[in-house]
């Protein structure tokens, strides 16, 4: 039985086997120059890119979204079927989510959720001061509405 004492420690970082390729540049985006814009597919937000999807070829996107001024919910039902990883951390305010065969979950700041690739879900509120990180592989992905019908399939615990 091992011990404290006589138990070899693993190093935490693994040496890596071969040198690593330098996949994309150095991104600096500096907050005084930020600049908001609105997208089409969901006016209620402003977005603030950072750059990450132009240096990393749009293999990654990573951008603050605030709420625009005035802006009502909800975020109707929906589904990324092409977005292998999306995590949204919550740097302001605070949001719910609603989530197929979890329900509705309100996420503070300091608060995370990584979604599974091809889970329905909506958001249902928001505070006025809300702002998230939201980082996505790959950069450019699907976002399909649920029609009224699929809607009503969809399971709630």
């Amino acid at each position: 039985m091992a011990t404290a004492k006589n138990a070899k420690a693993k190093p935490l970082v693994k040496k890596a086997e071969k040198p690593r390729t330098r996949k994309f540049d150095l991104v600096i985006d500096r907050a005084r120059d930020a600049k908001w814009i609105k997208e089409d597919h969901r006016p209620q937000f402003e977005y603030r890119f950072f750059g990450i999807e132009q240096a990393t070829k749009r293999k990654y996107g990573s951008h603050v979204i605030r709420v625009s001024k005035a802006a009502k919910p909800p975020v109707q039902h929906h589904v990324h079927p092409d977005c292998e990883f999306l995590l949204v951390y919550i740097l302001k305010g605070w949001v719910k989510f609603w989530y197929d065969g979890v329900g509705e979950k309100k996420l503070n700041a300091g608060d995370v959720h990584l979604l599974p690739a091809g889970i329905k879900h909506a958001v249902t509120g928001w505070s006025s001061d809300l702002e998230m990180l939201e980082t996505t592989h790959p950069a450019d992905y699907q976002s399909i509405r649920l029609t009224e019908a699929q809607i009503a399939k969809l399971a709630t615990p």
